[in-house]
């Protein structure tokens, strides 16, 4: 079910060869494997709060740590310190994000760390499709609110993908 739902949220994210990509919450490290299948030149770090969820992540992903490919830290986005317009895309899979007004400085960190026409990109998957739905509002609110531009995609009963771009 992990490895089907990060398959999923990866192939949305045109990962490019020499991008950089940001994970927040990366759990087990299955998305970071996907992406850096992609990667050539370009770099993924993955976050996550959880010291256990890191040291999985790492040991599933040695390989491409070796070859300088991605990076795993044990750090909470909001203590999150990366040059601003680092990132082509920063993305996050049934990570709990912007879902209050108090989570308007982590849009804004999110914001910061974007290129010009980088992207935002959150998936949830849930079996409740009202919920879904009441959760994609209220991010969509708080990343217009950090003045990215959001579209919701809704490509299952049980999924919905919120995507926010920086214009500039």
């Amino acid at each position: 079910m992990v490895a089907s739902r990060a398959r999923w949220a990866v192939d949305l994210l045109d990962v490019r060869p020499g991008h950089r990509v940001l994970e927040i919450g990366c759990g087990n490290g299955t998305a970071i494997s996907y992406i850096c299948e992609r990667l050539t030149t370009g770099s993924m770090l993955a976050i996550d709060r959880s010291a256990s969820a890191v040291a999985r992540a790492t040991r599933r992903n040695a390989a491409y740590i070796a070859r300088g490919l991605a990076r795993i830290e044990a750090v909470d986005l909001s203590d999150l310190r990366v040059p601003a317009r680092r990132f082509h895309t920063v993305f996050a899979i049934n990570v709990n994000l912007l879902r209050t007004a108090e989570d308007a400085g982590l849009a804004q960190l999110i914001r910061r760390a974007l290129r010009p026409s980088g992207r935002f990109v959150l998936c949830y998957e849930q079996p409740s499709p009202a919920r879904l739905a009441e959760r994609a509002s209220r991010v969509s609110d708080n990343l217009c609110a950090a003045g990215l531009a959001t579209t919701v995609d809704w490509p299952a009963a049980d999924r919905i993908c919120v995507t926010a771009t920086r214009d500039a």
